[in-house]
């Protein structure tokens, strides 16, 4: 497992007071394509924020169910890249926060998205949410375009960048 870590202020772990978790879930069907997300110019992976006591697995298949319409289990064991974030004085001043975003990896034809049974956010629904299968030689180029036009949520593009290629070179 392959471990990113950014931390601009040298802070120790356990001077993040908050911790906020996130599971990824990089999805190849039999055909060589990854899904991703799209929505307002950008483009991540599937998943999304852990709820307290959430496990990994059971963030993942929420996700699924709102993002992709479908009940899924996608038994997930070990990440293969985790990315870290400390951050100094946010969201408030004397607040650190450790952002954990574990990323895992399935191979299957079963995770069809139901558009008719999706459970979106309303800022989900305004920057047209929608899922797209795009071939594993294109991803990286279509993730580059996307950061060339993209404002709001940069940061998950980046990270989907690194997890892509850590994948594409597993």
């Amino acid at each position: 497992m392959k471990e990113i870590v950014h931390n601009p202020d040298n802070l120790k772990e356990e001077d993040c007071l908050k911790i906020v978790r996130r599971a990824k879930l990089v999805v190849e069907n039999s055909k060589g394509e990854l899904l991703f997300v799209k929505e307002d110019n950008s483009m991540f992976l599937i998943g999304g924020h852990a709820l307290e006591n959430e496990t990994d697995n059971e963030t993942l298949i929420r996700e699924i169910k709102e993002e992709a319409g479908i009940d899924f289990n996608p038994q997930v064991d070990k990440p293969f890249v985790v990315i870290k974030y400390l951050t100094k004085d946010y969201p408030n001043v004397s607040e650190n926060t450790l952002y954990i975003t574990n990323f895992y990896v399935i191979k299957s034809d079963e995770l069809i998205p139901n558009i008719n049974n999706l459970d979106l956010t309303i800022e989900e629904k305004m920057y047209g949410f929608r899922l797209e299968y795009i071939s594993k030689d294109k991803a990286l180029d279509e993730l580059y375009k996307v950061l060339e036009i993209v404002t709001r949520v940069k940061g998950a593009v980046y990270d989907t960048i690194d997890a892509i290629k850590i994948y594409l070179d597993s």
